[in-house]
């Protein structure tokens, strides 16, 4: 396990097999492509950390536009070198997104009674609650939740609940002794309210009890102060690009 960028970027990409479906997931020391084949483009992502135009060509731009789907591709470190190869096909810059790393689980030893890892029968209400939070559709929801999840030791998906309701939910995968955080998600309703922080702290604690060294993820622009507020800090941002037409309406 190494701290370095490129290395961080590795873990992420590897993480990335939460989602992706295992024919479209591959990871390099210069990029990564994990494609779930849905329609969301927040579960179709190529990231090229190269400044070989050509890494990014074959290896990140091709298997999307073979693919089909709408898409986006991330450029890391060396690869902001090649951003106008796809300014030059018509691509457009979407967002700059942090990526966040924090080295050790909070000081806490509460153990939330609202947190717990969900069963089977709970996929569904957290599938909802995805779909609900970033306007995913179904089918969508379901890759980035997958029945997969919860048959593998380094894999889980976690909830917090109000009473009998599930009110956030989060999956993680242990990917070079890291827990790396995927689709963190509070109902609309009960945003602002602590849920999202209790449920992250609550489940750092507990995979860092069970072997979890530390916490990677990419933040959505919305979501870096609560993972700040957890410990969480940024090690560099990466430039989102898509196409126009996969992504104007998106919020």
């Amino acid at each position: 396990m190494g701290d370095s960028p490129s290395e961080l970027r590795r873990t992420l990409g590897g993480a990335a097999r939460l989602w992706a479906s295992p024919e479209h997931h591959a990871v390099s020391s210069e990029w990564w492509v994990a494609l779930s084949g849905e329609k969301s483009v927040t579960y179709n992502v190529a990231c090229c950390q190269s400044a070989d135009a050509d890494v990014l060509t074959d290896r990140c731009l091709q298997p999307v536009l073979d693919l089909g789907r709408p898409a986006t591709i991330m450029l890391a470190g060396p690869g902001l070198a090649t951003a106008q190869t796809l300014a030059d096909l018509g691509w457009v810059t979407v967002a700059a997104l942090p990526l966040m790393m924090v080295l050790a689980a909070p000081s806490t030893s509460d153990d939330d009674a609202a947190v717990r890892d969900l069963s089977r029968q709970d996929l569904p209400a957290a599938r909802e609650l995805l779909a609900d939070s970033y306007g995913l559709d179904p089918s969508s929801a379901a890759a980035a939740i997958p029945d997969r999840a919860l048959d593998s030791d380094e894999m889980g998906v976690w909830g917090l609940f109000d009473l009998d309701r599930l009110v956030a939910c989060v999956t993680t995968v242990i990917e070079d002794g890291r827990v790396v955080v995927w689709s963190m998600a509070t109902r609309t309703e009960s945003q602002k309210r602590g849920y999202g922080r209790r449920l992250l702290d609550s489940v750092l604690v507990r995979q860092s009890e069970a072997g979890g060294a530390g916490s990677l993820l990419q933040s959505s622009s919305a979501g870096e102060s609560l993972y700040r507020s957890v410990g969480y800090e940024v090690v560099e941002y990466w430039q989102v690009w898509s196409r126009p037409r996969w992504v104007l309406g998106r919020a």
